[in-house]
């Protein structure tokens, strides 16, 4: 992995001017640390190019919603992982944990109730409505959820007290859950009575 030597210019530039030149350098600069983790976990060097791609396209697709991120390479690492949750459901494949390699196809079944809406609309809604979250509780909820940052990390990042760290997360995550809640509720109706 090449080093960058200011993450945060870097993602400035992606985000507020679309600088190409900033993408093409994280991109060469995750690339290897994003293909080898989905090799690791896929076995497959098509599947793992194709998870790495997927992810940068979205990074791209999304750079404009994904607001102030602390640890590049852990929200990089998050976004590949949801790329490859959406592979499991297009699929409809699920890999044996003891044994990676060999695919495991007896549970199409329990895929298909995970079928309510593809990956990409659900992560469109997701970020839509972090975006109406106040903008403190947005970078603490993402840094928190995205970038694995403790709740005593954040009280010291933002200067306030770790219960205030808490009352965000906890309005944030009562707020986000409600509305993936009544969505997904709704999607689950109109699938059964469409069926």
């Amino acid at each position: 992995m090449k080093a960058i030597l200011n993450e945060q210019v870097l993602l400035r530039k992606i985000q507020e001017e679309d600088d190409d030149a900033s993408f093409k350098l994280l991109f060469d600069s995750y690339w290897d640390l994003l293909f080898l983790h989905a090799l690791k976990k896929t076995k497959s060097r098509d599947l793992a190019m194709d998870l790495a791609q997927e992810t940068f396209i979205n990074f791209w697709k999304y750079r404009k919603r994904i607001g102030e991120i602390q640890n590049l390479q852990s929200y990089l690492i998050t976004m590949l992982k949801y790329q490859f949750f959406k592979w499991i459901d297009q699929e409809k494949i699920i890999f044996d944990e003891m044994d990676s390699s060999q695919l495991n196809t007896s549970h199409t079944d329990i895929i298909d109730g995970f079928k309510i809406m593809e990956f990409n609309e659900l992560y469109t809604f997701l970020m839509d409505k972090i975006d109406e979250l106040p903008v403190r509780s947005q970078q603490i909820f993402i840094q928190n959820r995205f970038e694995n940052k403790t709740v005593k990390e954040l009280a010291e990042t933002y200067c306030i007290a770790e219960s205030t760290v808490r009352n965000h997360l906890s309005q944030a995550s009562s707020k986000l859950h409600a509305q993936l809640e009544n969505k997904l509720l709704a999607l689950a109706f109109l699938t059964l009575v469409s069926a």
